[in-house]
């Protein structure tokens, strides 16, 4: 492990828990498996093996704080199940005394969610910041981010769902990226290219232009507003495909797209001479 070294960094993240036995093993070395578990599984879904060792490396910065968090939330997500543990006052405690009465499996099973619940909110915050660091562009990850418009869980299922249900938001996110790569897909054959689609994809992440981050975000909203049941709104797309028709120098992709051949000027039947027949 490279993030959560030791004992005092993991109950620094959650101050609420206590150990009520005393000569029991350190709830990091309880936990051992599972932030192993977690930490790798942030490595290889968000930050990547270099950019997390230069996390690691910055443990008095905020994105540090956001991905200690986020897997230590995650850790006792994987754990509480199989923890002894009690509620008290001041959070759970875990305990090994066979007098004192564990939580019910009602309450187990609200903190597994709240846990769950955490490592969502500490997901939105350290995407946020890895979205601003250049050594997290050009990684294996920043290309899976930008393989859709849908690159923020809060903001996407906030615009999309009921209600959020506490615990699934990264969940519910993955589902609606699945529905969304589909729907921007269609968008950018008809509308904008493929071409396009990817620069806005990618400047919704970086935000180097601010221009372009704007029709970026134009675009999202009609993958979102179809994402709510509604049919595609072709006058918004109209719109858009418009401005980027006009604005070549922004979009120097767009005039070399297959797609851009759809808006061309058709080509008018004359009748000559030597053609074999005429149409009236």
């Amino acid at each position: 492990m490279k993030v959560v070294t030791s004992n005092d960094i993991l109950m620094a993240m959650i101050p609420n828990v206590v150990v009520t036995v005393e000569g029991e093993k350190p709830l990091f070395e309880k936990l051992a498996h599972q932030l192993e578990l977690s930490e790798s599984w942030v490595r290889d879904t968000f930050t990547g093996s270099e950019v997390l060792d230069a996390i690691a490396a910055e443990p008095s910065s905020d994105t540090w704080r956001y991905l200690a968090t986020l897997i230590v939330a995650d850790a006792l997500r994987r754990a509480i199940p199989s923890l002894d543990i009690v509620l008290t006052p001041n959070g759970f405690g875990i305990v090994s005394n066979s007098n004192v009465a564990p939580a019910s499996k009602e309450r187990i099973e609200r903190l597994i969610q709240q846990m769950a619940a955490q490592r969502d909110n500490f997901i939105n915050m350290l995407l946020l910041d890895l979205f601003k660091r250049e050594d997290w562009r050009g990684t294996e990850r920043f290309g899976w981010f930008a393989m859709s418009l849908l690159q923020e869980p809060k903001t996407c299922v906030l615009s999309v769902m009921d209600r959020n249900r506490e615990g699934q938001q990264w969940d519910q996110f993955l589902q609606l990226r699945e529905r969304a790569i589909t729907i921007e897909d269609a968008i950018a054959e008809r509308w904008i290219s493929p071409e396009v689609m990817q620069q806005l994809r990618e400047v919704l992440i970086t935000g180097e232009n601010a221009t372009v981050f704007q029709v970026a975000l134009k675009v999202r909203s009609c993958v979102l507003y179809e994402l709510c049941g509604n049919n595609r709104n072709h006058w918004n797309l109209d719109r858009i495909v418009n401005y980027i028709r006009n604005n070549g120098d922004l979009f120097p992709l767009w005039p070399t797209s297959d797609t851009a051949k759809l808006y061309l000027q058709p080509t008018v039947f004359k009748n000559k001479k030597n053609s074999s027949g005429y149409f009236f």
